[in-house]
């Protein structure tokens, strides 16, 4: 299949396109290598001397569509954890005020107890 190029200083794919166009250079792609290459155009080099392209030969075995459910796995993970870590902060910040409620009522109370206890009884005043 011929394409059409763009490559940088060390031959490295920059850009490509199936129409001829200014600036890109018409070179001849395997068959078997266009899945590779539309996922990983950037690993290939064109040797100017030789006016080919060249394969790395070390590409990963993964497709765009298995990447893209990895991709979509770790979002729905993502997701997940933010959901837990709202719903804890959430719980938290309940807890926080039941335990600020019950502060203040532990407060209350012991406050009265002591205004009792510092009170002078009926009783005592009556027999003085």
């Amino acid at each position: 299949m011929f394409i059409y190029i763009k490559f940088d200083t060390d031959g490295f794919i920059t850009a490509y396109q199936n129409t001829e166009a200014d600036g890109y250079t018409k070179v001849f792609i395997l068959d078997s290598w266009i899945t590779q290459f539309a996922q990983h155009s950037d690993k290939f080099r064109y040797d100017t001397d030789k006016k080919v392209v060249l394969n790395p030969g070390n590409l990963p075995d993964v497709s765009l569509e298995e990447l893209n459910t990895k991709y979509s796995n770790v979002l729905e993970t993502s997701q997940q954890a933010v959901q837990s870590a709202t719903a804890l902060a959430q719980q938290q910040t309940v807890s926080a005020t039941g335990i600020n409620q019950l502060q203040k009522s532990i407060t209350a109370l012991a406050l009265s107890q002591s205004a009792k206890e510092s009170a002078p009884s009926q009783s005592t005043k009556e027999t003085v």
